[in-house]
């Protein structure tokens, strides 16, 4: 039995238009004289809409409820995530604990208030508010038995691909949402993997997800994030059955294709996998090359060194630049990840395998 959803998630650059893969999924803009906007919005809602094929051999006394919110989540969440890490937009949804103080903010800006208006916003009590977006009719709007006609234009797609990625890759509220010309095929490719992979791609993308999420605020550990993923496509690309071991225990190591340039004792060549994994899909350049050391070496302070960005733990004028220079790492390091994942994907034949 197949089912119909409809959703509201978010992003941070307005969705203008529509984009629909394959029969799988689509996302479009939330039209509604009901839908409520704000001047301060920097979540921009829009619709999800996507389908399960439920299998009586699955579900053989029907979907319970329980069951039924789990395959949402799920399915939602995948098609989230691809989003976010095959453009340069994230998509995001809001978790059942998201609860704060708030105020309310005018419809129509503070410049557009009355007198009295005004005093009554400057004397507001905060209240706990749950995080959400709904309006008169949502409950109705959510409910579809298919995928919505093309009533947008379509998504704008960009080529080339490594200059979307390059070229001003943030989100903007005064931009409008577009998708590198790789987009489709990424999405076919990933469709194919076998199960195994799957589940390991799935893994890599989450890691990038997270990082996104924790951006703003845990900035050495989105770093870690991001690295992450690409060590774990790193994992994919190269077996570690090419590694002999003297002992299983203590994983000593008898002989390997990588050798240390000092002492020629075998190793296990980590960081020599990760930049030909980068040279690969990313790009070869000396100066490419040179970055690549630069994120593995301050991978390696912070998760065994205990270094932070210094925007992590203190704020100073006078670190400004060290903190700039640390932004742009962490900001290359996510598009350098979303590039590697993208060329990863289109590489049919590996990624099939």
């Amino acid at each position: 039995m197949r089912k119909y959803y409809r959703r509201v998630i978010f992003s941070k650059t307005p969705l203008k238009s529509q984009f629909r893969f394959e029969d799988r999924f689509q996302i479009l803009p939330i039209v509604s004289e009901n839908a409520p906007s704000s001047p301060f919005a920097r979540h921009f809602p829009l619709f999800i809409e996507y389908y399960i094929d439920y299998s009586d051999k699955d579900y053989p006394n029907g979907i319970g409820l329980i069951k039924e919110i789990e395959a949402q989540q799920v399915v939602e969440d995948e098609y989230i995530n691809l989003l976010s890490v095959l453009s340069n937009h994230h998509f995001f949804k809001y978790r059942g604990n998201r609860f704060n103080w708030g105020v309310i903010t005018p419809k129509e800006g503070y410049d557009k208030l009355s007198p009295e208006e005004e005093a009554e916003y400057e004397n507001q009590v905060c209240t706990w508010i749950i995080g959400g977006y709904v309006y008169p009719g949502l409950k109705k709007d959510l409910i579809i038995d298919g995928f919505s006609d093309f009533k947008f234009p379509a998504t704008a797609i960009i080529s080339t691909y490594y200059q979307y990625f390059q070229t001003d890759p943030l989100d903007d509220e005064k931009k409008e949402i577009t998708f590198p010309e790789t987009m489709y095929d990424s999405l076919i490719n990933y469709f194919q993997l076998s199960p195994k992979i799957n589940k390991k791609v799935k893994s890599s993308i989450l890691l990038i997800c997270d990082g996104i999420e924790i951006s703003d605020y845990k900035r050495s550990l989105a770093f870690l994030s991001y690295v992450s993923a690409i060590e774990a496509f790193v994992g994919l690309e190269y077996s570690d059955k090419e590694v002999e071991f003297e002992c299983h225990s203590c994983k000593a190591i008898k002989s390997s294709p990588h050798v240390c340039k000092v002492c020629g004792k075998p190793i296990w060549g980590i960081k020599t996998k990760f930049k030909e994994f980068l040279i690969k899909y990313v790009a070869g350049s000396e100066s490419s090359v040179v970055k690549y050391n630069k994120i593995y070496n301050l991978r390696c302070r912070i998760a065994h060194m205990g270094q932070l960005f210094i925007s992590d733990y203190e704020f100073s004028l006078d670190n400004r630049k060290d903190s700039d220079s640390e932004w742009l790492m962490k900001l290359e390091t996510l598009q350098i990840a979303r590039i590697s994942i993208t060329n990863w994907l289109l590489n049919k034949n590996k990624a099939c395998r």
